[in-house]
Order: structure tokens, then sequence, then C-alpha cells
């Protein structure tokens, strides 16, 4: 099932919050399953088409591969409600929680159905409108998703609630969940074995060879191809970007002072924003990578950003980790083939008035905050670098998805 675009550049790879109207969709049941009593009509957004005392749910057929369909099953006489723990039944006609009606459990937590496409219900301002892969799709596409809240990606921490720390964690320095997001951060279930996997490791992926959004480690996710020319994506790690250039080199690496949380760490620190071997970046031949600010990636072709996206706190400072060494460009566009290093924004010069939209300066590399960068990041003003960089990040169409991990 997948994530929503994120507009004309990073299509399919963020979490969708709740916002604008839609019709909803109306769902039809095989009635194969056992816990199908209602009429055979069920809609788990309106709670419409099933019985008296039932609930229009997710229901689990088989575990490994995932399999389930959308369908009426009792609801409980005692059920548990939004936050509470829950269970589910085994696999088959029996495959139901005990959710109350209108959410549904996830990852041994009940989440409120939302509408995925911005209609009736929608998810408040601290939550996200989540899909995942396997659950609530029909034939191949998504009818609902689930309330996950917000967090914020440098620190893991939630927006809101008593246990703000690596998402509510029960256990901090092993979370079980993380927070993910392009423009639109939420936190969602975390394997153990996922935990392991930092900068420059492969994510998880589906049958397909598609990356899972939550494929990575806490702190982590998958943006960059491996290297120029690869179609191999690599996990990448969020870091607290500053401006730099020849000039104030010293931030190359990230904020050293910004609070971040590595995945099995106890808390967030100071100094775990950054993008050294040991933090949240890679060192290779004594050169660690470096941290860009994340707006010239996430940018439309327009100069406009996802609606989710909160401009007054990630554009100035929220970054990603990439190791440059890797990566080419074409710089005339001439011969489409990229052959020159990707510069770092440490051996840029300041801004160049005379030549504002050559890529001689670190404007031009989106090296600065949007605030400071006089026109936007976009193929119209910028061919090269706007080119450039889609190169070496996910392409605007990849498809993604969020994996719900193993709680059974």
């Amino acid at each position: 099932m997948m994530k929503p675009a994120l507009g004309a550049l990073l299509v399919g790879l963020m979490a969708c919050g709740g916002g604008g109207g839609s019709n909803s969709t109306v769902i039809v049941t095989d009635g194969s399953t056992g816990g199908d009593s209602g009429p055979g009509v069920c809609n788990p957004l309106t709670q419409t088409g099933c019985n008296t005392g039932e609930k229009c749910t997710w229901i689990n057929d088989q575990d490994d591969p995932p399999i389930g369909h959308v369908g009426c099953a009792p609801e409980d006489a005692a059920p548990k409600q939004i936050d509470e723990a829950c269970a589910e039944g085994p696999a088959g006609p029996m495959g139901y929680d005990n959710c109350a009606k209108g959410s549904v459990c996830l990852a041994g937590v009940c989440k409120q159905i939302c509408d995925v496409n911005g209609g009736t219900p929608t998810c408040d301002e601290n939550h996200s409108c989540t899909r995942y892969a396997d659950f609530f799709e029909v034939g191949g596409n998504a009818v609902a998703g689930v309330c996950d809240p917000g967090c914020d990606p440098l620190t893991q921490e939630l927006k809101v609630g008593t246990s703000k720390t690596a998402c509510g964690s029960p256990t901090a320095n092993m979370p079980n969940s993380g927070c993910y997001g392009y423009s639109d951060y939420s936190c969602a279930p975390v394997g153990p074995t996922t935990l392991e996997l930092l900068d420059r490791d492969p994510p998880r992926t589906n049958a397909a060879g598609n990356p899972y959004l939550n494929g990575c480690a806490p702190g982590f996710i998958p943006f960059f191809y491996e290297m120029t020319g690869s179609t191999t994506t690599v996990c990448s790690g969020f870091c607290s970007a500053v401006e730099v250039d020849n000039t104030k080199p010293a931030g190359d690496i990230g904020n050293a002072a910004a609070l971040g949380k590595m995945p099995t760490s106890a808390a967030p620190a100071a100094g775990d924003a950054i993008c050294s071997g040991a933090k949240k970046g890679t060192t290779m031949n004594n050169v660690s990578s470096s941290c860009q600010f994340l707006w010239p990636y996430v940018q439309e072709d327009d100069g406009s950003f996802l609606a989710g996206f909160d401009q007054s706190i990630y554009l100035d400072t929220l970054g990603i980790c990439m190791f440059t060494p890797a990566y080419n460009y074409d710089d005339d566009m001439s011969t489409q083939t990229p052959n020159v290093p990707y510069p770092r924004c440490a051996n840029l010069p300041p801004r160049s008035g005379a030549t504002p939209d050559n890529d001689d300066d670190a404007v031009d590399w989106g090296c600065y905050t949007l605030a400071n960068t006089p026109s936007t990041f976009t193929s119209s003003d910028k061919p090269n670098m706007a080119t450039a960089k889609k190169m070496v990040r996910l392409p605007k169409n990849a498809p993604m998805q969020l994996v719900r991990h193993s709680f059974h």
C-alpha cells in the first residue's frame, strides 16, 4: 500500500495528514471469512454496512505472507479505546481485534481509523493519517489509514504525551517505534533488526524491492541512491543543518549543539544530530558525510512545498546526511553524463551576485536556509542544480510503503 505523494518531487514517500475533502470509499467484502457476518457491504470510514453490535474492520486471514480483508466483526463487549493496549485473534475467522468501532489494533495499540485521502474521519493536529502495507487494502489500493502520533525526526520525541522519548517506546534504548516522514512526521512501528540499519545501509524492502519508509533505524530514512548510476537505495540519517560555505565551514557535518537521538541511546543528546560516522552519517577515508538542508530536495518544481511541510521548523534546521564522494553531476546539461564531483558546501564560496543562478557558490547548492536563498531552487531557476539533486535521491514517483513489522 502506497504512502501518498510529495507533490511533484517525492511521490509516494511520506505520511499523509488529514485535511481537505474527499468522497468516502464503499468497500465490498467477499464474505469468505467466518468473521464476516454483516450484510456484505462495509465501510471502515463511515462504519456502515454491518449488523448491530458489529464493526467494520481489518480481518487478518493469514500471517505470513500477510493477507487480510475489510469485513464485519463483532465489537468486543468491553472494547479497548484509542491509545489503549489491544489484542488480535489468530489469523482466520477470528483474525480481528478488541478495539472499539472506528479504531483498529496496530502494533499492540488501538488507533483511530482515518481517510487517507483527506476526508472524514480526519486526525487531529498532533497526528497524521498514515497508510500501511497489507492493511486496509482492497484491490491493491489503500481505503483507510490510521492516525499515528506526530513527532520530531531529530529528537524522536512525540509532540504530545507524558512519555515522549523514542516515540513513547517502553524502552528508549530499544525502541519499538520511530519517527518517519519527509514533510509530515509521525511514529511508526520498528522491528528489532531494523534498529541496526543506519546511514548507507540498505533499508528493509517489500517483495518488489521497494524500500519501506520505516525500513531504516529511527532517525534514518531511505533517501539517497548508493552512488551515482546506482538504483540501490540506502538509509540516510537526519541531521541538524546550518548555513555553510568556505568562510564558515564548521557546520559542514551539522550543528554540534543540536539535540538528536541515536536509535539505541536512552535520550536525545547534544552532538547526536551530526553526520560523523559515529553518529548519523558515514566516515570513509577520513571523509565524513555532509549535513545537507532537506528543503532543496523536497521543493516542488514551482517553488512550493507540500501543505504538511512545517516551513517554520524544518526549512531552517532539518537536514539529511549525504556522503558526497559517492556522487557526480552533469555541470552543464550538455552531455547528460554526470562526470563532475558533487561539491561540499564547506568548499563553496558565499553567494556570488554576478552569477546568481550558476553552480559556483553555496547558495546555488542549497547550503543556506530558504529565507537566505534569493531565488527558488527549481528546474526553471537552477536547472543544473535541480536536476543534480533529483538524480541522487529516490525519484519522485518511487513507490514507498510503511510496514507494520511483526507484533503477533
